[in-house]
C-alpha cells in the first residue's frame, strides 16, 4: 500500500446509551464521506458500539499502518488524554507518532478536541442568538424589480451626462458596482453602434463564464474551456483568455464582451488591427497589469464601445453594460 491507501480515519466520539446522541453524531460523519476519499470509521469510547479499540484492531488486521483519530469531543479531558492517547500510548496532539498495537508498529495522528475551533464557540453564539432574539432584523424587499427601480431612482438623478442612453448605461454599470465614483471612469463611445449590432442579432463573445452566465441574450459564446482553447493556448504560449478570443471572434461581426481579462481585450484589439470587423465592445477587465493600458488602446483605437479605465472593473459590471444595451435595442 502507498501513503494513502494505507491511512485510515477514526473517529471517536463519546457514545451514549441514548441513540439520539449516536444518530447525530452519525449525520456529521456522513458529511465527511462526501469530503474525504479515504475510509473513514466512526467509533464511541463507551455505552455505543462499535468501540474505537475492537474496530482498531480490526483496520490494523486489514493491513492499515497510519490511522488518523479525529476526536469527536469537546474538550481534553480524562477521556482524551487518559482513555484514548493513553491506550494508544501517544504523547502529543496534532502530529504523527509510532506506537505498538497487537504487536504491529502504527503511526498515529489524534486531532485536536473541537472547542480549540472558533467555529464551535460560533455555532454556540448562533444559538445562544437566536434564544435572545439578538440577530438583527432587516427591513428590506426581495422584489427584485423593485431593488433596482428603487436603485436607479437614486443613481440616475446624481448623474451629470447629458445624453438619455449614455446615462441608462452609466447607471446600470454605477448599479452593478455599487459606486457612484464608477461614473467618472466610463468612457461610451458611438454607443448606437451596440444597439444596432444586437437589433440585427449579433452573437455576443465574453471572456470567461462569469460574464457569459449573467448577459440576456440568445446567442452568446465563451470558449474560455473549451479543448481546443487550452491546446491554442499551450500551442502559441498565450493566456487562455487569449486564445478563446482568437477562436471565438473568427471572421468579426460579433459584440465582445470582457469583464475580466485584460489580455481577451489585447488579442481583440490585435484582430481589429489585423483586418476583423467588431461592431461594439464592451470592456471593464480589473487589474494592475495590463488592464489599463489595453483599455487606454481600446479608446484610442475609436472602435465603438463602452469602457470603465482605469484598474477598475469586474465581470458583473461588465453584464449590467450590456444587458441595458440589449434592453434599449429590444426597446425599438
Amino acid at each position: 500500500m502507498d501513503r494513502q491507501s494505507n491511512t485510515a480515519i477514526m473517529l471517536i466520539g463519546h457514545g451514549s446509551r441514548r441513540e439520539t446522541y449516536n444518530s447525530d453524531i452519525e449525520g456529521m460523519i456522513n458529511y465527511l464521506k462526501e469530503k474525504i476519499s479515504i475510509p473513514i470509521y466512526l467509533t464511541y469510547n463507551e455505552f455505543a458500539k462499535p468501540d474505537w479499540r475492537s474496530l482498531l484492531n480490526e483496520i490494523i488486521k486489514e493491513g492499515y499502518r497510519r490511522v488518523i483519530i479525529g476526536l469527536v469531543f469537546l474538550g481534553r479531558g480524562n477521556h482524551v488524554f487518559r482513555d484514548i492517547m493513553g491506550e494508544l500510548g501517544i504523547q502529543r496532539l496534532n502530529s504523527w507518532e509510532v506506537s505498538k498495537i497487537s504487536g504491529k508498529e502504527v503511526e498515529f495522528y489524534v486531532t485536536e478536541p473541537l472547542s480549540s475551533s472558533p467555529l464551535i464557540g460560533l455555532a454556540l453564539y448562533y444559538r445562544l442568538a437566536r434564544a435572545l432574539d439578538a440577530l438583527p432584523t432587516l427591513e428590506y424587499t426581495e422584489d427584485p424589480y423593485e431593488i433596482e427601480e428603487r436603485s436607479m431612482n437614486y443613481i440616475l438623478p446624481n448623474l451629470d451626462v447629458k445624453d438619455a442612453r449614455e446615462k441608462r448605461v452609466i447607471g446600470k454599470a454605477v448599479f452593478a458596482s455599487g459606486n457612484p465614483e464608477v461614473a467618472k471612469y466610463l468612457k461610451v463611445t458611438n454607443l448606437d453602434m451596440g444597439i444596432e449590432a444586437i437589433r440585427s442579432e449579433s452573437e455576443i463573445v465574453a471572456d470567461v463564464k462569469m460574464v457569459s452566465v449573467g448577459i440576456r441574450w440568445k446567442k452568446v459564446t465563451c470558449m474560455i474551456d473549451d479543448e481546443r482553447t487550452k491546446e491554442l493556448s499551450k500551442e502559441l504560449g498565450i493566456t487562455r483568455a487569449a486564445a478563446a478570443m482568437r477562436l471565438s471572434i473568427g471572421q468579426g461581426g460579433k459584440v465582445v464582451v470582457i469583464g475580466n481579462a485584460p489580455t481577451a481585450l489585447i488579442e481583440t484589439i490585435k484582430l481589429v488591427k489585423q483586418g476583423v470587423d467588431i461592431p461594439f465592445i464592451v470592456a471593464t477587465p480589473p487589474g494592475f497589469t495590463n488592464a489599463k493600458e489595453s483599455k487606454e488602446a481600446l479608446i484610442e483605437s475609436k472602435i465603438p464601445s463602452v469602457v470603465l479605465t482605469g484598474t477598475y472593473g469586474g465581470s458583473g459590471i461588465a453584464v449590467a453594460i450590456i444587458n441595458e444595451i440589449i434592453k434599449m435595442a429590444m426597446e425599438g
